[in-house]
């Protein structure tokens, strides 16, 4: 069941889009590896590459949007076993070589939030274990092993171990 987030809407409105609501620099890259729709991605060390952000979030550029230009062509769909709305066998994400839409700016978007994640409203989000995918904020900015603020929660969610889930979350980077 879909929670009414602090932004005042319905989140449900997004079950088969990354942005939400807001007005997005879109930027394209070439994929250095997989990147699913959704997930903080990252330069890598090869000018115009991208890869799905680790936990330092050293170079971080945005999140990975869905492509359109085809209906079933890589990064045309979600993550399938994060989105209950997307079949398994139409998992398509970008993978080496493909150009990734890239999300930036003032936006509201899905997130992939990571599993073994109690998030409430308001809950600052960082990279997580997992490449790409985000989770609650755990380390000081300040610290001497930093990490990167990513977004702020705007929906109540909870993934289990083994689980993922899109959260819709307001860029802060």
């Amino acid at each position: 069941m879909p929670q009414y987030g602090t932004a005042g809407f319905w989140s449900c409105v997004s079950q088969h889009s990354i942005l939400v609501a807001g007005l997005p620099l879109f930027m394209e890259y070439e994929a250095d590896g997989t990147i699913y729709p959704g997930m903080v991605v990252e330069f890598t060390s090869t000018d115009g590459h991208v890869k799905a952000a680790d936990t330092k979030g050293d170079n971080i550029v945005g999140v990975a949007d869905i492509a359109m230009a085809t209906q079933d062509g890589n990064g045309s769909r979600r993550k399938a076993d994060c989105d209950p709305n997307v079949d398994s066998e139409s998992d398509n994400p970008y993978v080496a070589g493909d150009q990734v839409k890239v999300i930036n700016g003032p936006v509201i978007v899905m997130l992939i939030l990571e599993p073994g994640n109690d998030i409430v409203p308001g809950d600052k989000l960082q990279v997580g274990a997992t490449d790409g995918m985000v989770t609650e904020m755990s380390c000081a900015l300040a610290s001497a092993n930093p990490c990167s603020l990513i977004a702020e929660a705007l929906e109540t969610a909870f993934t289990g171990y083994g689980e993922c889930e899109y959260i819709a979350a307001k860029l802060l980077m």
